[in-house]
């Protein structure tokens, strides 16, 4: 029976310690023994009955998929790992996994289980690469969890096929230099216009635009400093700032000149906005980029804009040549925006190493694997230099 610092009695496993924090010690039915400091008693408490409810369960073969993962998520991953790779396990959990064996006894699940999630994603038709990648991940980290806690003797998702998709390539979208005159003349009078030039100036991530602010800007330098990336959870009240995908994420970016005209003119009709708005959101005053009102612009809300923006392009040239023979522009997103920034600086001679850092990327292979594409305009370029040769 433990005892604060003042000799009163705590309970079974919870001791205080001299530096004021409260300790919760627990043995498991199988003689592993687990401890944590808190700073609050009844947050030792509520440690310490889930321990012995998990326990308790687990010694019966009771404890299912959904409560394992409640108990991991909240002990081994918020507030541990970065808000995002959280996100992103809650997302695929909840959208993914829960609906196919949540209920399921943690004991029972096998491998086809697993299998099954991965394949039903893939038959829908449904989801991107990326997406089962990301469900993948998700389910191995979950059931590890699992293994390292003696809940299981096994991980079921080791080993797991995942099948790709032939038009969801490597190859990521990129624009033309004919493509991106066009995107930038229809996006000319949108809202969101300044951001989107600005990407293709910077190559900055769609959550580094949205959480860049006024004072990260040293006009006289002609750089940007990238210091943090929005985020948005409704369970956290909406959005937040958070670090930086990396450790190389958090960079300085020099910006051309053409740049330094974008931040201008977004710094002017950010002005007219906030004279204009009787709703203005003060909170987030300092932010580049906001909606009409001041609130902070989502990925999700400028990836609907930039839908917007090529379908009125398709819609013109259709009417244009009609309905059967125009050519389709491609969609395109904030990625491909990067993606075509760090394409173009390849095309005018940019070293990749120096691309590396702009992009802030930990590796040079991530670079030049993921975001650097030869254009068609590129391979006749290149080509043409052997007629000199010969």
């Amino acid at each position: 029976m433990g005892k604060d610092l003042k000799g009163k009695e705590l309970g079974v496993g919870l001791n205080q310690r001299k530096d004021g924090r409260y300790q919760a010690r627990f043995t498991k039915s199988n003689g592993q023994r687990s401890e944590k400091n808190f700073v609050k008693i009844t947050e030792a408490r509520e440690w310490l009955n889930k321990q012995r409810y998990l326990d308790s369960i687990t010694t019966t073969g009771d404890m299912t998929v959904d409560e394992w993962y409640n108990f991991w998520i909240e002990n081994y991953k918020e507030g541990i790992v970065k808000d995002n790779t959280t996100r992103n396990y809650k997302q695929r959990y909840e959208y993914n996994i829960k609906k196919e064996i949540g209920g399921i006894k943690l004991q029972d699940v096998k491998q086809l289980h697993c299998q099954k999630i991965l394949n039903n994603m893939f038959s829908s038709g449904r989801y991107s690469n990326g997406t089962m990648e990301l469900t993948q991940i998700t389910l191995h980290a979950l059931f590890k969890g699992a293994v390292e806690n003696d809940y299981l003797q096994k991980n079921p998702a080791e080993n797991l096929k995942l099948k790709h998709r032939d038009n969801d390539s490597e190859e990521r979208r990129v624009l033309t230099r004919e493509e991106q005159k066009i995107f930038k003349e229809y996006s000319q009078n949108t809202l969101y216009n300044n951001a989107y030039c600005l990407v293709l100036e910077t190559g900055l991530r769609a959550g580094e635009i949205g959480g860049l602010q006024w004072n990260d800007i040293d006009f006289d330098k002609k750089v940007i400093y990238v210091q943090r990336t929005i985020l948005q959870d409704a369970q956290k009240g909406g959005f937040y700032f958070g670090e930086p995908k990396t450790k190389k994420s958090k960079r300085k970016i020099p910006l051309t000149n053409e740049a330094i005209s974008i931040l201008n003119n977004q710094k002017l009709m950010q002005s007219k906005l906030k004279m204009r708005s009787k709703n203005w959101n003060n909170d987030w005053d300092g932010l580049v980029f906001t909606t009409i009102n001041g609130n902070p612009v989502g990925s999700s809300t400028f990836r609907s804009m930039m839908i917007r923006i090529v379908k009125n392009i398709n819609f013109d040239r259709q009417c244009n040549v009609g309905s059967d023979d125009y050519e389709e522009f491609e969609h395109c997103y904030m990625h491909s925006l990067r993606h075509t920034f760090a394409t173009r600086c390849i095309e005018n001679g940019i070293q990749p190493k120096t691309l590396q850092k702009i992009l802030g990327h930990s590796t040079l292979s991530t670079t030049m694997d993921l975001y650097v594409h030869v254009t068609d305009d590129q391979i006749f370029s290149e080509m043409n230099k052997m007629n000199n040769v010969i």
